[in-house]
């Protein structure tokens, strides 16, 4: 006899995607896309002020799917630490990001990474107040269980945020009520007809503090 959860090792993401259907805790879209296109963004002069927001911060990137571009994010801008938050494709995603580290990263923007194969409801439920800096890329509502799983999602967004940190959402529907929010529209810099967007999410002291950093065009 096999549990649901047997079908999270195939390499095809269709039937990963069956087996999350099963679970109720969201759809397994593999994606990564969004993400690659914001890393790519910050290492070109308009994007790179994202640099500066992560240096030095503890970096979680929810629902991280199989590609390692939320790392080379959080490695090139000298992020103290990053966490991949994958439930569905956490083996996917550790073998993306060691091969980028073995084969593309430069070693001395090496950090230290963990994959964590959880839910991001339950990962979050577990970190302490006032600690993290949060990316979240593609996580629309489609992939999400419902409104009430979202909103919990999004309180516990706020509660985690580091004081002068933001949550970078990109293309995700996740929008914590209680922080402030600006956005930002990209051409994405391997593809320029495509306009990608980010928005940041932050407490009043965040954007106080970044205000000179943070593009207002």
């Amino acid at each position: 006899m096999h549990s649901s959860s047997d079908g999270l090792g195939s390499r095809d993401w269709r039937q990963r995607l069956g087996v999350s259907r099963e679970l109720g805790t969201g759809f397994a879209a593999p994606g990564g896309e969004f993400t690659r296109a914001l890393f790519e963004w910050s290492l070109v002069p308009a994007g790179n002020f994202l640099h500066t927001l992560l240096q030095g911060r503890r970096v979680v990137e929810l629902g991280a799917g199989m590609m390692p571009y939320g790392y080379a994010l959080a490695a090139h801008s000298c992020a103290r630490n990053f966490v991949a938050v994958e439930p569905f494709y956490a083996d996917r995603q550790e073998i993306a990001q060691s091969s980028y580290v073995g084969e593309v990263l430069d070693p001395s923007l090496r950090i230290p990474r963990k994959v964590e194969s959880k839910d991001m409801l339950v990962y979050l439920e577990e970190e302490p107040d006032n600690l993290l800096t949060i990316v979240a890329c593609g996580i629309e509502d489609c992939i999400l269980p419902g409104p009430d799983y979202r909103k919990k999602v999004e309180g516990e967004i706020e509660r985690t945020l580091e004081e002068d940190a933001f949550f970078l959402s990109s293309h995700s529907d996740l929008y914590p009520q209680g922080l402030l929010a600006m956005e930002v529209l990209f051409n994405r810099p391997s593809q320029p007809h495509v306009v990608d967007r980010l928005r940041l999410h932050g407490k009043k002291s965040a954007f106080e503090k970044w205000h000179k950093v943070i593009p207002t065009w």
